[in-house]
């Protein structure tokens, strides 16, 4: 699939800020089954922008602007082409083999295990949900799907319920939130089984799930599967994550993974981006 993704976060302040420092991570991110046809990043007012690599193989955007100014806009046109039309393109292992091809993976790369911990602040006892528990003998993806089920029945998406970055314990206790909510929670019962995930943030087609619909930019977790690898799992909408998904950035949490974070001097507080973003197909 190919995708034209047109994407623009607004932060105005209500008086003038400055010495304004800023990451962007916007670009969709190359990888085996998303190839960048194309990407640029730009701001208004007019800086220079220059890019790295982060820790996490994310590609940041950065910049600043010195003088004393009320509103900044970030624009990204970016095509890429998707290539993971089937998720379950993959030999699977045995399930008494999963666990070996973890220890050696774990082994082979110290890295993964930045996503093994489960901060004890961020999520409540986890005795204290009715959540499936991974059975021993059982593959990992049937406990996956069975995860992203009983949550997505567990919980209900409202927009607005809970503020950028919240605990998940907020989730948790409203019963309800938004996709990054769904994201964290699905990273820390996978955590607790002893399995490598990850929080993604991207672009995702908005006919991916029509009834459900998707938010300005969507979030999901990405698991290692035995086998196959990073794969991810939009917990949201209890779907496998295929061709129509686009990942722009990964992390441990929605905080590594934040599209825009900066800081500034000025009175302005609590200021919160106008997204808008626009998904189109292309054809081949």
């Amino acid at each position: 699939m190919r995708y034209l993704i047109e994407h623009e976060s607004v932060l105005r302040f209500g008086a003038p800020v400055r010495e304004h420092h800023w990451e962007l991570r916007l670009a969709p991110r190359d990888s085996a089954t998303v190839r960048v046809l194309g990407c640029r990043v730009t701001m208004t007012p007019d800086v220079e922008l220059r890019d790295h690599v982060d820790c996490f193989g994310n590609r940041v955007h950065r910049g600043s602007l010195m003088a004393p100014h009320s509103e900044v806009a970030a624009r990204l046109v970016a095509e890429v082409e998707t290539r993971l039309e089937n998720p379950f393109a993959y030999l699977p292992l045995a399930a008494a083999d999963e666990g070996p091809w973890l220890e050696r993976r774990l082994r082979e790369e110290p890295s993964l295990h930045d996503y093994l911990a489960v901060p004890a602040d961020a999520f409540p006892a986890l005795e204290t949900l009715d959540a499936p528990r991974r059975a021993a003998g059982r593959p990992l993806l049937e406990s996956l799907q069975e995860t992203m089920a009983w949550a997505k029945a567990r919980f209900r998406y409202e927009a607005g319920a809970t503020a950028v970055h919240a605990p998940l314990a907020e989730f948790v206790g409203r019963g309800a939130g938004v996709c990054q909510d769904f994201a964290h929670l699905l990273v820390a019962l996978v955590r607790s089984w002893g399995i490598p995930a990850r929080y993604v943030a991207g672009y995702v087609d908005p006919g991916a799930n029509p009834e459900a619909g998707v938010e300005n930019t969507h979030a999901w977790a990405e698991v290692l599967v035995p086998g196959a690898g990073w794969r991810g799992f939009d917990a949201t909408h209890a779907l496998v994550v295929n061709d129509l998904y686009v990942p722009a950035a990964v992390g441990r949490d929605s905080r590594d993974a934040a599209p825009v974070r900066g800081t500034f001097k000025g009175d302005a507080h609590d200021q919160s981006p106008e997204v808008l973003l626009r998904v189109a197909r292309q054809e081949q």
